[in-house]
């Protein structure tokens, strides 16, 4: 009896694994229903808008900033940038580093110019990025607010193409921009991730954009309606994904979000192994905090059953990592223990679900590619095969992420380490970590799997155990070779 116990958890993590496989189809369908529409409707609202000064609503662009000394000059020269006639720019800064001399350096210079740019700072770092948001807020009372992180560089002409949405929509809350990238050719590792940036970005965004699902605000590259925060409760720093959180009650509140998939803001990529960990760590840990908070009030609502349906899958997405982890460390088990099962049954239950958990996303991120440029299809094949040793290799931190952000164990929010524009300075240190070390561990534990089940005759699930020790070795190896 006792060997039927991990059978059954296996089996458990193999259904979802089918069931969160089949979404993205599902998310394909609802893209392909309304991607003619999408370009074409933005364009005429943004034509009919001619601001003036008497014309323009007041925007406040917040930055927030936290020892961002390799790009702090870039982004406030960028957003000081931004061709808009009543605009003021807060600068909130919580460094304790040399960030703060450049920010006050900086922001004296363009306020010379004649640029409306305040430095704002607090006595402690209470509630992190949100608490400074809300901070900054109490300082301001500009109607709409646009938030930039660090590593972001808007256009130009990024207010004048977002504003008129406002305008034209009853109760628009947000419009986000979709997020382009800056280094995205610098290495193997940043090139992987800009495709499954843009998977999310063009197909998934404009998916629940267009046929009325959920959207979440996505942290930077977008503005608030100030009225929409403060219908909503306003910013909370319990969860470590506060934009998460806040764009879900402010809908449940029948605040209407809207996306721009035209409107490109470039931003850097994590260039380090420890980076990309940190920032998929507190994103997987975030949507669980927040869907433990969120979806009863969801579940609660009179929302139609679609809505509800999606926004599960949405917020609950990171739960993929978290069985993925799981069949690994039951496959060796479940083949010793119990021969004659496995070679019949199980064997088909990891390979259905885990083709079909690939295939998904791939398509998703193909769809995407194509829908940039109809020349992508070779750059998306290119970046496939470490686009897929990425998502198997962060399986371990994301599922100790999912698992903390489920049971309450709290942590701090953890900036992601930029690099600017010069590639040989990292100011930022991790803490030490046992991680890497379990990585390569499981890594090894993928090899000697594969062996087994290949000795035994079950090769078709040989490649899926190679994958896994590809890319967990990979975050692993170059995690100690980083320094963490």
């Amino acid at each position: 009896m006792i060997s039927y116990l991990p059978i059954a958890l296996y089996a458990i993590c193999s259904a979802m694994l089918l069931l969160y496989g089949l979404h993205h189809y599902y998310v394909l369908w609802l893209f392909f229903k309304v991607k003619d529409k999408v370009v074409t409707e933005n364009h005429e609202v943004e034509a009919e808008c001619n601001f003036t000064e008497d014309s323009a609503p007041a925007v406040l662009s917040q930055l927030p900033l936290y020892n961002e000394s390799t790009v702090a000059e870039r982004v406030i020269r960028a957003v000081a940038a931004i061709d808009y006639p009543n605009h003021a720019i807060q600068l909130l800064d919580d460094s304790d580093d040399e960030t703060v001399g450049m920010v006050d350096e900086i922001a004296a210079e363009l306020r010379a110019e004649g640029v409306n740019i305040e430095v704002v700072r607090r006595d402690d770092r209470v509630g992190y990025k949100a608490g400074a948001l809300a901070y900054g807020m109490t300082k301001d009372d500009s109607p709409y607010i646009a938030i930039f992180d660090s590593d972001f560089v808007p256009p130009a002409n990024f207010l004048k193409r977002v504003i008129p949405h406002f305008l034209s929509r009853d109760k628009c809350g947000v419009v986000q921009a979709r997020w382009d990238h800056l280094n995205a050719e610098d290495t193997f590792f940043t090139r992987a991730q800009s495709v499954g940036i843009d998977g999310h970005f063009v197909v998934e965004q404009v998916a629940r954009s267009y046929n009325g699902h959920f959207l979440n605000f996505n942290g930077t590259a977008g503005v608030w309606n100030r009225e929409a925060i403060d219908d909503a409760g306003g910013w909370q720093a319990d969860t470590l994904t506060e934009d998460l959180d806040l764009s879900y009650r402010a809908q449940l509140k029948g605040w209407k979000f809207h996306y721009l998939p035209g409107l490109c803001v470039p931003a850097e990529l994590p260039a380090l192994f420890r980076g990309f960990r940190s920032q998929q760590f507190r994103w997987a840990k975030g949507s669980m905090q927040t869907a433990k908070k969120i979806l009863p009030k969801v579940w609660g609502s009179d929302e139609p059953l679609r809505k509800k349906i999606e926004a599960t899958f949405h917020l609950t997405h990171y739960a993929i990592h978290l069985c993925m982890c799981v069949q690994l460390l039951l496959a060796l088990p479940i083949a010793l223990l119990t021969p004659e099962v496995f070679q019949s049954i199980f064997a088909l239950w990891f390979i259905a679900p885990m083709v079909l958990a690939m295939m998904g996303p791939s398509l998703l991120y193909l769809t995407a590619e194509l829908w940039i440029s109809p020349t992508r299809a070779g750059y998306f094949f290119a970046r496939l095969p470490m686009l897929l040793c990425i998502g198997f290799g962060i399986c371990a931190s994301n599922a100790r992420a999912c698992m903390e952000g489920l049971i309450g164990i709290e942590s701090p929010f953890v900036r992601t380490p930029k690099q600017g524009d010069d590639k040989e300075k990292v100011r930022y240190k991790g803490k030490k970590s046992i991680l890497p070390w379990i990585e390569i561990a499981l890594s090894l534990l993928s090899v000697i799997t594969a062996l087994y089940y290949y000795s035994v005759g079950v090769g078709g699930m040989v490649p899926f155990f190679l994958i896994y020790a590809a890319g967990l070795g990979l975050f692993g190896i170059y995690s100690l070779k980083e320094g963490s």
